[in-house]
């Protein structure tokens, strides 16, 4: 297709040029994100998008879409014939109208692979994504997602860097590598790709975990790659003896001009947190993996880590198995709906397991996950975003997260969903600062409390 041209002001005088090169399903940009600034030295501009409910919410369908679209492009590579729904699940991400239904679809005519495929999402962002993708196959599909977590207790099997990030260190950890091994393909799935330096690091280690692998396929929403840089892998094909396919809903090479002239970033300060919460105690027993980790600032947890995430590994069946105990527990939140619009709130990597429940919980649901990606507040109707709170993340205690937009939608419900909680101080204190944007009901769920099998 021809090269498309927009220029986007980010803020102030601080603007992007964007040139689109393939966009096969005629997206507008806007269609999956905008822009707004990172508080990061080393990259100030921030893709955010609007598919994804991490920074911004958005219908829990909208994101599991999103990954079946990948993953029906990996299919129609890989057969050479178009998935039947691929064009009604564009048209929903396009229009966000009928996602039930067509996630309905989706679900009841799963894609069949010819052979045992391992599918790696990304953390932090594209752990729900990269999920997403793998939730599209029907059997032959394996999941698993890195993290930035420390666990003292198992040794990675696989670590890399994502030199420009916040955090820059990803890991892998895997119980039985065996398992993992026997992938005939690897795909690694994130939501955007700048340089692909972080793509070359993964799979330079992969691939001597998996020798006999010789095809990688690297999925993503968008692809920003210089000519340059996409001629480096094909040298790194020829050099590692190995093909390196990547498919993204849109491509194409961008610039930024000008600096951001940021003033004292906007966070609404929240008064001394009580302990009188809405502690959810639900009676359905959740599969657990019992590690500790060790936060940043070398704070323990060593509340039990959840199978459904695939932090650990997640098979078909495995999958399949865990929908049923979360369509229960997503039953009994439902009851607590008083019939105005509720937002269901991940944490950190942990944005799979309450996308799924709230995809489940009917209409007016949506979904968004908290960050530790930190990025510069405006009071400017026409930044991104407007409007952010700052709290210590309930998993790994003293790290700061923020959450972004909450005042966007009137809720009657919040429903604060956390894997492992570490410290209810510090939920106490994470709910305060809900409180302090939004008059909204608000009930914490941890998994952890559920009890174990």
């Amino acid at each position: 297709m021809p090269k498309l041209s927009n220029k986007l002001n980010i803020i102030q005088d601080y603007d992007i040029d964007i040139d689109i090169t393939e966009n096969h399903y005629d997206f507008a940009i806007t269609d999956l994100f905008s822009m707004a600034t990172r508080i990061n030295k080393k990259r100030q501009f921030l893709f955010v998008s609007t598919v994804l409910g991490k920074h911004l919410a958005v219908r829990p369908q909208v994101p599991i879409l999103t990954g079946a679209l990948l993953a029906m492009m990996y299919h129609e590579k890989l057969v050479g014939q178009k998935p039947l729904l691929l064009p009604s699940v564009v048209q929903a991400i396009k229009t966000q109208h009928n996602v039930q239904e067509i996630l309905q679809q989706v679900e009841a005519h799963k894609l069949e692979l010819a052979e045992d495929v391992l599918f790696i999402g990304f953390a932090e962002t594209a752990t729900a994504l990269g999920h997403a993708v793998f939730n599209t196959f029907q059997s032959k599909a394996t999941y698993i997602h890195t993290t930035r977590e420390l666990l003292p207790e198992l040794e990675p099997f696989v670590t890399f860097e994502e030199e420009h990030s916040h955090a820059t260190s990803h890991r892998v950890y895997c119980e039985q590598p065996e398992k993992l091994q026997q992938a005939k393909q690897i795909v690694l799935i994130d939501d955007e790709m700048t340089t692909g330096n972080t793509v070359v690091n993964i799979i330079e280690t992969l691939r001597h975990k998996f020798p006999t692998v010789q095809y990688y396929t690297v999925l993503s929403i968008l692809d920003w790659r210089s000519p340059q840089q996409q001629a480096k892998f094909v040298e790194l094909e020829a050099k590692w003896g190995v093909t390196i396919d990547f498919v993204s809903i849109v491509s194409g090479q961008f610039s930024c001009e000008g600096t951001p002239r940021l003033t004292t970033d906007q966070v609404r300060p929240t008064t001394e947190a009580t302990m009188e919460m809405n502690w959810l105690s639900v009676n359905e027993a959740v599969d657990q993996k019992h590690y500790h980790s060790i936060a940043d600032n070398g704070l323990i947890n060593r509340a039990p880590y959840m199978l459904a995430t695939g932090r650990f590994m997640l098979t078909t069946d495995q999958h399949n198995a865990q929908r049923q105990t979360l369509q229960t527990i997503a039953r009994q939140l439902q009851a607590l709906r008083t019939g105005g619009p509720a937002l269901v709130i991940g944490t950190g990597e942990f944005m799979y397991v309450p996308m799924q429940i709230a995809s489940y919980l009917g209409e007016e649901v949506y979904f968004q996950s908290t960050t530790r990606s930190p990025i510069y507040c405006a009071n400017d109707l026409c930044y991104t975003i407007t409007e952010k709170i700052a709290f210590e993340s309930p998993e790994n205690n003293g790290v700061e997260n923020y959450l972004y937009n909450l005042q966007r939608h009137p809720y009657s419900e919040l429903f604060l969903v956390v894997e492992r909680i570490a410290n209810k101080e510090v939920v106490a204190r994470t709910v305060q600062a809900l409180k302090s944007v939004s008059n909204a009901t608000i009930y914490v769920i941890c998994m952890h409390e559920w009890g174990t099998k």
